[in-house]
């Protein structure tokens, strides 16, 4: 019986206890040999940051503040682990360039979830001719997680809902174009401004256990990005932890020529979801219209998977880094256009204990 590839936790806060810890303990090829948390001492296999390194897993699964992804990997890297960093990897494309050449001969992996849903595979394989214009949303009803913790500060999480839930829109929709050349892009941010309390609470994303915090928000709540690419193609994105919706709501809309697919369902794990998510399709005298099931974390459960092929060495990650590059490049650019850039990352020195 091959041995099962050990992995090593970088951070034991929702994502890595929540998400990927359950998930690497029932799979059949992995299991958990280390997690490093300065702020959980209590975690299991809990290692200090010398103890973790040396422990040299077969793959690190990074989920720490934002603004510690790159140093984190690149520190994981040149010890020759390869690295699985949840969103967003970095937050410049100086930062990804460094991290791609330093995963050289090791490899790099970002989580990328929402492109192995099946419903967004469905999309993919029933696209309208190009070139395209797409509509990208997942709006919440309510859900800013934890007001005046490191996820609604500048400085430590590079920015907000558009960071956040537009990783993933962008992730997608840029695959549905092809990841052309980005000619023009736009965005608009909207910041609560001051402390988010004070005669407006926002709904708090429950699922994750988040506590109703009351501290300052210093990044967007909801933001737009309308881009240009070459050929013509065309994106509209929005991204909002609050909105008009009742419903947490996530939508994909791709028009070509005469044609036009709709995909409406839920992404992530809030329990606030649409009803009966489906793939609407319409074209020249036809209508077609296909529910789809959407079990909640079905698509964590097909990324642990390649989590295992990557740690196996039976995965591409080379070709999936560079489609994360143009995640990167959008995003990045967005910011600039909205006159508030990603903020410089802070010293990782006393995370990392």
């Amino acid at each position: 019986m091959t041995a099962a590839l050990r992995v090593g936790l970088l951070g034991y806060g929702w994502v890595n206890r929540t998400v990927w810890l359950p998930r690497i303990r029932r799979h059949p090829r992995l299991d958990l040999a280390a997690v490093h948390d300065p702020e959980a001492a209590d975690a299991p296999a809990a290692m200090c940051w010398t103890g973790f390194l040396d422990a040299r897993p077969d793959v690190v699964v990074i989920g720490t503040p934002n603004h510690t992804h790159a140093a984190l990997a690149s520190t994981v890297l040149e010890r020759g682990i390869p690295v699985v960093v949840e969103k967003p990897l970095c937050l410049s494309r100086a930062e990804f360039d460094t991290l791609a050449e330093r995963a050289r001969g090791v490899g790099l992996l970002v989580s990328r979830a929402a492109v192995r849903r099946e419903d967004v595979r469905r999309l993919a394989g029933a696209l309208p001719p190009g070139p395209l214009t797409v509509r990208a949303s997942w709006l919440r009803a309510g859900g800013v997680p934890r007001p005046g913790s490191w996820f609604t500060g500048r400085a430590t999480a590079g920015g907000g809902a558009l960071l956040d839930l537009g990783w993933h829109l962008a992730d997608v929709a840029l695959g549905l174009l092809g990841r052309p050349r980005l000619v023009t892009v736009a965005a608009e941010l909207r910041t609560p401004g001051g402390e988010h309390a004070g005669g407006h609470t926002p709904g708090r994303a429950a699922w994750r256990g988040d506590t109703a915090g009351t501290g300052p928000v210093d990044v967007e709540v909801d933001g737009t990005v309308r881009a240009e690419f070459e050929g013509g193609a065309r994106l509209v994105l929005r991204a909002a932890w609050e909105s008009e919706v009742a419903t947490d709501r996530t939508r994909f809309v791709v028009e070509g020529g005469a044609e036009r697919r709709v995909l409406t369902g839920t992404f992530g794990f809030s329990p606030n979801r649409v009803a009966e998510p489906a793939l609407t399709a319409w074209g020249p005298g036809s209508y077609r219209r296909v529910t789809l099931p959407d079990p909640v974390g079905r698509e964590y459960d097909a990324q642990v998977e390649a989590i295992a092929d990557f740690a196996s060495g039976t995965l591409d990650w080379e070709a999936e880094l560079a489609e994360s590059a143009a995640v990167v490049d959008l995003l990045e650019a967005a910011y600039r256009a909205s006159g508030r850039p990603m903020a410089l990352p802070e010293s990782t020195a006393v995370w990392a204990g």
